[in-house]
């Protein structure tokens, strides 16, 4: 019977501690650095344990094989009184990106909610470590004590997280992260985001959608995102804007998934080239932050963009 397992992001990243049957990663396994906290030179030659914190712990990380979790990330209220629930995933793979298309291995229960959640995971991002706070489910303003779970089976084993509202702890409480600027400090709010230069600016996790853009299959589709730095104080005149494939049946390859916007008063310009392996229905999500370098924490500061795309023969 295949076993079932309710997991929480702090449960993911902590199971193994301890561990003793825990063998690190083979590029990771110099002698001296057998423990998870230990700092040495070479260890952690991917950059898994950023500079700035040494609560990451790559013990679980591997080439392949290991798991896809989905991760609750929290809940905020929306000023119409719903509540808006933010989900994310990781990958606990180097190298491997798995397709999980909707259906019995990636569904949503009430299946009211299921059909917008990511069906392709890609591996750890270097710096990023994870797709942080990239899927959206908005409930009403009465539902109460009631769950949103989101399940994924991969690697023989299945993965259901419940999202809530009834828990204080995983309330999100600035989205757009106003906290951080009246405390002081550089990275105050999310940058905004549109698509277009006539559509109005979009700021933070809820950000905004486009399209469906349509696309040939092979053919370079060109898209873009027009930044604003807002109320945040950069500390350079730059911005990054990072694309992923989120949604859609074939491979996607950009020309930059990373690009480093140049602002000029505020604002800026940054473009990609998509190409699509297969036709069908395709979605992409960029999100606008200041910078990689460590900023994808305590959902502070970005803002998110999705883009539906149509691709034919």
């Amino acid at each position: 019977m295949q076993r079932f397992r309710l997991i929480a992001m702090v449960v993911v990243l902590a199971a193994t501690v301890g561990a003793e049957s825990w063998r690190p990663l083979q590029a990771q396994d110099a002698a001296d650095c057998r423990t998870p906290r230990a700092a040495c030179d070479g260890f952690d030659r991917f950059r898994l344990n950023p500079s700035n914190s040494p609560t990451w712990s790559p013990q679980m990380i591997r080439d392949t094989g290991r798991p896809i979790v989905p991760i609750f990330e929290g809940w905020f209220k929306n000023d119409d009184g719903s509540y808006t629930l933010s989900f994310g995933y990781i990958n606990m793979n180097l190298e491997e990106a798995l397709h999980i298309p909707l259906g019995p291995a990636n569904f949503i229960e009430p299946n009211q909610f299921d059909g917008g959640q990511p069906t392709y995971f890609k591996e750890i991002h270097r710096r990023i470590r994870r797709p942080w706070n990239n899927f959206m489910i908005r409930v009403p303003a009465d539902f109460g004590d009631q769950r949103v779970v989101w399940t994924l089976k991969n690697h023989g084993e299945t993965y259901s997280v419940p999202g809530h509202i009834s828990e204080s702890s995983y309330m999100i409480e600035t989205p757009m992260a106003p906290a951080r600027y009246l405390q002081g400090t550089a990275s105050g709010y999310a940058p905004m985001l549109r698509f277009d230069p006539t559509d109005p600016w979009a700021q933070g996790l809820t950000g905004t959608g486009k399209g469906p853009l349509t696309a040939r299959v092979g053919e370079p589709l060109e898209v873009s995102a027009w930044v604003n730095s807002g109320e945040t104080l950069y500390e350079e005149p730059t911005s990054w804007l990072y694309w992923m494939h989120y949604s859609g049946p074939g491979d996607v390859a950009f020309s930059e998934d990373e690009i480093e916007v140049r602002l000029v008063e505020g604002e800026g310009l940054g473009t990609t080239s998509v190409t699509f392996s297969e036709p069908g229905d395709y979605v992409l999500l960029v999100q606008s932050i200041e910078t990689l370098r460590n900023s994808f924490e305590y959902h502070c500061c970005w803002t998110n963009g999705w883009v539906g795309v149509t691709v034919t023969e």
